[in-house]
């Protein structure tokens, strides 16, 4: 059965929100997980659009997702794209689903003129990786992600 990528409507926050909580309990974070259908319109499709969702589709039915957020290099002064969430349900795993979910997303950087796409993977998951590097991405040498959380910008914004 082929694959089939489009971008997501607001009728789809269901089935976003139904893979972002399967991909949180992959990674054994499904508490973590406060997101809403509500907030995934508003986000998504609203005035002021935070991420964009391109989902695969498999015999007609959403199988995966990949959630994108812009970016900007000061170095190069062109817009990037980053891939904040990547996911394939268990049962497409195999048929090309995250593949063609990757090659949207570099035909949608290269027609917005992006410089790059970035990723982060998590370090356990060595099939990510492989599969990453599979397709030319590289890991960035010298570079470590940091986050600052809720309570630690509370604490950094009062001073």
């Amino acid at each position: 059965m082929p694959i089939t990528v489009r971008p997501a409507q607001p009728q789809d926050s269901a089935a976003i929100l139904g893979l972002i909580r399967k991909l949180a309990a992959f990674e054994d974070t499904a508490g973590a997980v406060t997101l809403t259908e509500e907030v995934i319109r508003r986000d998504a499709f609203g005035d002021q659009r935070r991420f964009e969702v391109l989902l695969a589709e498999r015999a007609g039915a959403v199988c995966g997702l990949v959630v994108l957020l812009t970016s900007y290099s000061s170095w190069h002064g062109a817009p990037t794209l980053v891939i904040h969430d990547l996911f394939v349900d268990e049962a497409a795993r195999g048929c090309g689903a995250g593949r063609s979910l990757l090659t949207a997303a570099a035909q949608l950087a290269q027609h917005r003129e992006c410089c790059r796409i970035d990723l982060n993977v998590v370090g356990w998951n060595e099939a990510a990786q492989k599969f990453y590097l599979g397709l030319g991405f590289t890991p960035v040498s010298g570079w470590q992600p940091y986050r600052l959380d809720r309570d630690g910008l509370a604490r950094l914004a009062e001073g």
